[in-house]
């Protein structure tokens, strides 16, 4: 009986390949057989650095990865950049010499190798099995992060059969028109099952001894195969304790020996099959890879279904088993790493939270205990001490201000900068904001000497479309695709993506609604052209500044962080990092273990870490970055209150790192006073209303005194203006007229009574979170922008991202 079998193939639903091979034929061979089977070629590329970006930018199920390429950077290389961005490859060589080998297993641990000329059958077998198992650990890691997302199955990718049996497939040319891969909802379940039992792989993997031999249980049911095998096996080094013949002792072996590996046969001995004994043995932890002989199509490909690790057809060779089994002895333990590695971060996380939710509850407590005491005794005096500190730290600063910052000194040769850019529903802004960064005036030898890297981060809108019509006008525009469970969780895992493929020296971070002058990079980079500086950041400027008077307040409040910062800068070089317009060498994001994507600000949480390991961060205020001001209180406050919240989490975790660091004694006073912005400055503006009470009392109520405040009057002084000589400095430095500084100066100190529920705002919100997510400013852009995007979109409720 003929049984035909056809593959519903949705576009959309089919999962998708990227090719990357130099030989055209071999390449176009590929693809044709990779179509029939059912698969979606994407692209067909010949270099390391086109394969990278197509990667990043499609997010294909998998990449077919030739070592040996045109370009400047192999296969090898090109695998460790996609790897790194949780994506599934296959190596296609002719070349299995051990340096290549080596060199594959100690940088970069693909999913398998096929060895050319490719046997179809194994292709198909290999395909199937790399997008089963990196999307099982990928789902691990999601669990492990506390993210994983209930789905429903997938719709796409039904297979139909004519004659009502499943899974089997009859063709012509003798080529197996197949793929099986798992539905979302069972590749989660099979993830949460074999995540539930990832600690006895953690366990054995810290408690094994470095310098024993690896163990593999063989388990095949013709003995003669499995004599060979564990010959075989030995001769390369490895133990082989025992060989077995049926699946319910293969089961008991496994947990009473706990192996590296079982090399499992699929036809075995008694009532339980490989297929069955391999999913109890993969739940342990423990990788399998397949051995079967002349297996009808059905069966093989069920046993795909328990995403085992490896898969060789009988007669097998020396070369495919050697191959085999250190690409997936490597692969395991490099999984095994990365759960453990997640886990410590996310343990160590929520350690941070109770520790940031008792401090906050302390200082609020005592806060609000203070402010009633002394409401209830009529009595401040020991809010004018205390507010001595800030108001002293504003007229110290401000004065400070005035002096004149180090020199800087030109590069001879100027770095290559990666620009990123991470965008998550941005479809009004980021095609001015791409345009302007893109069109930067920084060359050498007559080259581009900068790349543009746009992390389209789970966008629902228009943001993709818009980039990709901008990538033909701007070769050196390079965008990276990342979708949910994982987009949207924090900007600092958005930025390591983007590092990971990232070729500058330098790298320098923009938001989605940046406009730059194009001299801004040769303006900006000989700030760190000095060994001891591994960051810098410009002036921000508002482009909608006269919108309203928010935006306007806003502009001043940016120019006068800028003023501080200045000031800070010439104290000691203790810049601070702002998001928007920030520079910094790459050794260092990596000296300080890249971003932390869990941090509410990761570029101030970023700033800390570089200072507490002794660097110095700069203030470039000759050059600057336009950006948006939110033009609605409601949107302000759910913008400032992340940066609170961010300065306080950075404040309780790395308050006693930075006062045992080694920085210079102005750096660390100009830190500390930086992440306790918020708290004190809530004080200042306190103060300001209990001394309005006052004067209420004084010209309405026969000169009553309402509230005491018996300080001396030069403390009384301090501690009342302290704040006015900074804005006037500030609004100044811009050149404004004499009522327009007025104006300024006076709105500004309106403005910053904010201050005062922003910090209840922010404490409840921190006593009250269970996650860190990125809570995004939502950009709206301006009319122009609106016109380039060719489209007219209404701007839709705020919504926290």
């Amino acid at each position: 009986m003929c049984i035909t079998l056809t593959i519903e193939n949705n576009d959309s639903n089919s999962k998708t390949i990227l090719i990357v091979e130099d030989e055209a034929i071999t390449a176009l061979n590929l693809k044709y057989d990779l179509e029939d089977l059912g698969y979606k070629v994407i692209d067909i590329v010949d270099t390391g650095d086109d394969a990278i970006d197509r990667a990043v930018e499609f997010r294909p199920d998998l990449t077919i990865m030739d070592i040996n390429l045109k370009g400047n950077i192999n296969g090898i290389q090109a695998a460790k950049k996609i790897l790194a961005l949780d994506l599934a490859i296959i190596y296609l060589t002719a070349n299995s010499d051990d340096i290549t080998f080596n060199e594959t297993m100690s940088t970069s641990p693909a999913s398998s190798f096929i060895l050319k000329p490719y046997n179809i059958n194994m292709l198909s077998k290999n395909v199937a099995l790399a997008i089963n198992r990196q999307s099982v650990e990928s789902e691990k890691i999601n669990e492990a992060r506390g993210i994983a997302k209930e789905k429903d199955k997938s719709a796409g990718d039904v297979l139909q059969i004519e004659s009502g049996e499943q899974n089997l497939i009859e063709t012509t040319d003798e080529k197996i028109n197949y793929q099986n891969y798992l539905e979302y909802s069972d590749l989660q379940q099979k993830a949460k099952e074999e995540y539930k039992l990832s600690n006895n792989a953690i366990i054995h993997y810290k408690t094994k001894d470095p310098d024993s031999k690896v163990n593999i249980l063989v388990v095949e049911d013709e003995a003669i195969t499995a004599l060979n095998l564990k010959y075989d096996l030995e001769d390369l080094g490895y133990e082989v304790p025992e060989t077995i013949d049926n699946g319910n002792d293969a089961i008991e072996k496994s947990q009473e020996l706990y192996p590296d590996l079982v090399l499992m046969d699929i036809n075995l001995k008694g009532n339980v099959d490989g297929i069955e004994a391999a999913k109890e043995i993969s739940e342990m932890g423990i990788p399998i890879i397949f051995l079967t002989a002349n297996t009808d199509d059905m069966t093989a490909f069920e046993a795909l279904k328990t995403a085992p690790y490896g898969y060789l057809s009988k007669p097998y060779s020396s070369k495919d088993l050697e191959l085999t089994v250190a690409m997936v002895l490597r692969k395991h333990e490099e999984d095994v790493k990365t759960i453990i590695k997640t886990e410590n971060k996310v343990s160590e996380k929520n350690k941070e939270l109770i520790i940031e939710k008792t401090d906050v509850a302390i200082i609020l407590g005592i806060s609000i205990i203070l402010i009633v005491e002394s409401l209830f005794m009529r009595n401040v005096t020991w809010l004018q001490w205390i507010l001595l500190i800030p108001s002293a730290i504003m007229v110290f600063l401000a004065i400070v201000s005035l002096k004149k910052q180090d020199p800087v000194t030109e590069w001879d040769v100027p770095p290559f900068v990666t620009l990123i850019v991470p965008a998550h529903n941005e479809e009004h802004t980021i095609a001015e904001t791409a345009t302007s960064l893109a069109s930067i005036d920084y060359y050498h030898d007559g080259k581009v000497n900068f790349e543009l890297i746009v992390c389209n981060d789970g966008s629902e809108d228009r943001t993709g479309e818009v980039l990709a019509g901008l990538k033909e006008k701007f070769p050196h525009l390079k965008i990276i695709t990342r979708v949910p469970p994982r987009s949207g969780k924090g900007k600092g895992f958005v930025l390591n993506d983007a590092l990971e493929i990232s070729k500058g020296e330098v790298v320098a971070v923009f938001d989605a609604d940046a406009r730059v002058d194009p001299d801004f990079l040769n303006i900006i980079i000989p700030y760190l052209n000095d060994p001891e500086v591994q960051g810098v950041q410009s002036r921000i400027k508002m482009y909608n500044k006269d919108e309203n008077w928010l935006t306007y307040m806003q502009h001043v409040e940016l120019a006068g962080f800028g003023n501080i910062v200045r000031a800070k800068d010439i104290l000691g070089k203790a810049g601070f990092l702002g998001g928007n317009g920030q520079l910094v060498k790459k050794d260092a994001i990596y000296g300080g273990g890249g971003w932390d994507g869990f941090a509410i600000t990761e570029d101030l949480n970023l700033s800390v870490k570089l200072m507490i390991e002794g660097y110095a961060i700069r203030y470039c205020g000759d050059t600057w970055v336009y950006q948006e001001a939110v033009p609605t209180w409601r949107q302000l406050f759910r913008q400032r209150a992340r940066w609170a919240i961010g300065n306080f989490e950075t404040l309780f975790i790395y308050g006693t790192k930075i006062i045992r660091s080694p920085m210079p004694v102005f750096r660390m006073f100009g830190v500390l006073e930086h992440v306790a912005f918020y708290g004190l400055n809530m004080l200042v503006f306190f103060g300001f209303i209990v001394f309005a009470v006052n004067l209420i009392g004084w010209f309405l109520l026969d000169q009553t005194t309402i509230i005491r405040m018996d300080a001396p009057l030069i403390i009384g002084i301090i501690s009342a203006f302290g704040f006015f000589p900074g804005a006037v400095i500030t609004l100044t430095r811009d050149r404004v007229g004499f009522f327009k500084l007025l104006y300024g100066v006076f709105g500004y100190w309106l403005y910053c009574f904010h201050l005062i529920p922003l910090f209840f705002i922010t404490a409840y919100q921190m006593l009250t979170r269970k996650e860190r997510t990125w809570a995004k400013t939502v950009h709206t852009g301006e009319d122009e922008v609106e016109e380039i995007t060719d489209e007219n979109i209404p701007v839709g409720e705020i919504e926290k991202e």
